[in-house]
């Protein structure tokens, strides 16, 4: 490994769930690099993630703009004017690989093994590869000679953020590791990745019988599920928190359920314990950090099916046979919440 680096880049680019896994593997490289000028380069919508760490410079790029030195062909240049030392490709992408190949960097570390990167874990991930990405993640830190990442980040806030979450939960009366978030819904282009909705209110209500109160995140894509929810019990927080100030909130709550979702690795990186259902999708790439045990999935021979879309003959069966009080009693065996 290159030895007195003065600048070193990340790259990670998207989605929510991708950076969130990706924070951990980040503050090992900021603690490795303890002398270095350090930037990422990151989207639009995960600036906040990166731009209050005191020893972090962002960098924007956004896939939307065709030109300008926020777009694609602007960050190559501004990567090949840098300099960087040292870069790590922890987005491995199309346009994650084009930024590390035109920038004359003298130390490349990428997730694939690339010619142009010079380190690398030794075999590819594919599709098929029965492997999480936070443990790629991990094999690629240590072909560089880094240690492996542990599965919670320190996310640096403003003091404003901190404020809001604070009084929202003081005028709401709820008390630190009283209350628990659920996020029933999912992304727009993945239906089949939801827990029947009824089932959330019935877990919700064994959940709220032990003195615990329900609070229901998502952004605008989960209003509708959630203001149905809300009306039958809970309390609605849908679109109220930033990333960081949800962050914040689930620092203070029990635990969490949530659908296989970006917002579900949001959560875990927090440390909080995030109880997760997968059906169509697969745990095992797909597994919040540090939250393997508290996978909840059904063992019907179909799941993954990796559709959008579930054949009218199986009925959605690989969520809609989980019922609600095996979910609970999952969580009191290990958090004692009845008692």
């Amino acid at each position: 490994m290159l030895t007195g680096a003065k600048k070193t880049l990340v790259i990670k680019l998207s989605a929510l769930g991708d950076v969130c896994l990706a924070l951990p593997h980040i503050g090992v490289i900021i603690d490795r690099h303890v002398k270095d000028e350090i930037w990422v380069i990151t989207s639009p919508a995960y600036v906040e993630f990166f731009s209050h760490h005191p020893r972090l410079n962002v960098a924007v790029l956004d896939r939307q703009k065709k030109i300008g030195p926020d777009s694609t062909l602007g960050k190559m240049r501004w990567v090949r004017q840098m300099r960087f030392d040292t870069i790590y490709d922890l987005q491995g992408n199309r346009t994650s690989r084009l930024l590390v190949r035109f920038s004359r960097a003298g130390w490349r570390v990428g997730t694939q093994p690339y010619p142009f990167f010079d380190v690398h874990p030794p075999a590819p991930y594919t599709a098929k590869t029965q492997q999480s990405i936070f443990d790629r993640l991990n094999d690629t830190l240590q072909a560089a000679g880094l240690p492996a990442a542990g599965v919670t980040f320190n996310l640096h806030v403003r003091k404003g953020d901190r404020e809001k979450v604070d009084t929202w939960k003081k005028e709401n009366r709820l008390p630190e590791k009283r209350y628990a978030l659920l996020h029933a819904g999912s992304s727009p282009e993945w239906p089949t990745k939801q827990w029947p909705v009824e089932r959330y209110a019935r877990l919700a209500a064994l959940i709220e019988d032990t003195g615990l109160r329900c609070v229901w995140i998502g952004g605008d894509e989960d209003r509708r599920v959630n203001s149905r929810l809300a009306g039958q019990i809970g309390l609605d927080a849908t679109g109220i928190f930033s990333l960081p100030q949800l962050y914040l909130l689930a620092k203070g709550a029990r635990f969490a359920v949530t659908n296989d979702s970006g917002p579900m690795h949001l959560l875990a990186v927090s440390g909080l314990p995030v109880y997760s259902f997968f059906g169509p999708t697969s745990w095992v790439r797909s597994q919040a950090a540090g939250q393997r045990e508290r996978v909840i999935k059904s063992s019907i021979p179909c799941s993954p099916c990796l559709l959008k879309t579930c054949p009218p003959d199986k009925q959605h069966a690989c969520l809609a046979q989980i019922e609600p009080q095996e979910v609970f009693s999952r969580i009191d065996s290990e958090l004692g919440i009845s008692r």
